[in-house]
């Protein structure tokens, strides 16, 4: 076990409330090694403050950049809106993304993490209707990213949409990807994108008309 004093750790709840999310959200990050822990001889849970405050700082970045994707309180108009999270950590891409997304014209939310943690952290939070994401990221990259959605019951509404220059064989020798998982080979074409957004919209619709 660790020799740490009292501010280096944090209780499961610490954690949860500094993070934003439940503390069944954290256990299972913690569980998947995203945040380093240990229990004590007690039988109680402790998470090293370092790991939890990488993550907030990471989320603080992207929260002050320029030309965020990331929005955290969505105005009423836009309650019904697609909201679509980016897991992108190349920032030239996350732009070109955004400027697809907003291309499309309809109602689009953007919320944006730079890698899988941070990326199920706002899934958490914001429960989007579709994720894209790369598979090569770090720390943790797509295939942990697509895998723990897959495992996830709460979030199996959740349409995944993969964008990799990987192959077909590379993606295999990974483990491949979960059943139901799109996938469009970089660099992927603007139409052929649009044409995604614009299945993704109508059957985002069509749900929303049938709580209506």
């Amino acid at each position: 076990m660790p020799t740490s004093s009292p501010t280096d750790v944090l209780t499961t709840q610490q954690a949860a409330r500094l993070l934003g999310i439940s503390t069944t959200s954290v256990q299972k990050m913690v569980g998947r090694g995203e945040l380093a822990a240990w229990v004590t001889p007690g039988g109680h849970r402790r998470i090293q403050r370092a790991a939890v405050d990488a993550l907030l700082a990471r989320d603080a970045v992207e929260r002050a950049s320029p030309a965020p994707l990331e929005t955290t309180d969505v105005p009423p108009p836009l309650r019904d809106a697609l909201h679509v999270l980016v897991a992108e950590d190349d920032p030239d891409q996350a732009m070109w993304l955004q400027r697809v997304l907003e291309a499309h014209g309809a109602e689009i939310v953007c919320h944006l993490a730079t890698d899988a943690s941070q990326a199920l952290i706002l899934l958490e939070r914001h429960r989007p209707d579709l994720v894209v994401t790369d598979l090569v990221m770090q720390p943790f990259d797509g295939f942990h990213l697509v895998r723990t959605i897959a495992a996830e019951p709460a979030w199996q509404h959740i349409d995944v949409l993969v964008l990799s220059g990987l192959s077909d064989d590379e993606i295999a020798a990974r483990g491949g990807l979960p059943p139901g998982v799109a996938r469009m080979r970089k660099p992927v074409g603007v139409e052929r994108l649009l044409g995604y957004l614009d299945a993704a919209w109508a059957h985002h619709a069509a749900a929303l008309a049938r709580r209506a």
